[in-house]
């Protein structure tokens, strides 16, 4: 008799939980997916028709976050913007359930860059050692400072030259005045004096 009354109590329990479990599912979906849920009887359906409603949307993010991780360029963009935009690429396809090597990662950097970090480039890939993402990000930050180091010299230098006061004691000989010349001869090709054209 306690045996029988125990069956009972679990069989009630395990339709009581399956009862909660559907009713926490139905109760935690937007009123817009409900419709497409009506006449579901078991869990198991409830749960598969939200997988196949909501996966051709991950599908299709899928699809758009990796192909603008791959085909972002550098452009305009700071080198942070730039950086900044593929790891955002990355971590939207890892939402996805689709995550990114180091390797693709690396990668997707690489050929977004233009051709003034070649020589970056070329060191990254020749390297025995694969570099990690964060390794690449401190070489390009640092060549971009590099670059604008070398800009900014070059325009002091340039500013040094420009600026640079006239010497009193260097003696040069006197720069020749024109002088216009009174007779036609010698001066252009085939027109008179008096010609108009």
């Amino acid at each position: 008799m306690l045996m029988e009354y125990f069956k009972k109590m679990l069989t009630l329990f395990d339709l009581s939980s399956k009862i909660a479990l559907a009713s926490w599912l139905l109760s935690s979906i937007s009123p817009g997916v409900l419709p497409h849920l009506i006449g579901l009887d078991t869990n198991a359906h409830i749960w598969n028709a939200i997988v196949n409603l909501y996966g051709s949307k991950t599908t299709s993010h899928l699809m758009f976050y990796r192909r603008a991780l791959h085909s972002q360029k550098k452009g305009e963009l700071s080198m942070r913007e730039f950086l900044v935009k593929i790891k955002g690429y990355c971590a939207s396809l890892a939402s996805c359930g689709e995550s990114i090597s180091e390797h693709e990662h690396v990668t997707a950097i690489l050929n977004g860059l233009p051709l003034e970090y070649e020589s970056v480039i070329t060191i990254i890939t020749v390297s025995p050692t694969p570099y990690t993402v964060q390794g690449v990000t401190i070489m390009l930050l640092d060549a971009k400072a590099q670059q604008l180091s070398s800009v900014l010299e070059a325009l002091a230098s340039t500013n040094m030259v420009t600026h640079q006061p006239i010497r009193q004691d260097v003696k040069s000989e006197p720069t020749p005045a024109f002088c216009q010349s009174t007779s036609a001869r010698g001066r252009g090709r085939g027109r008179a004096s008096g010609s108009l054209f």
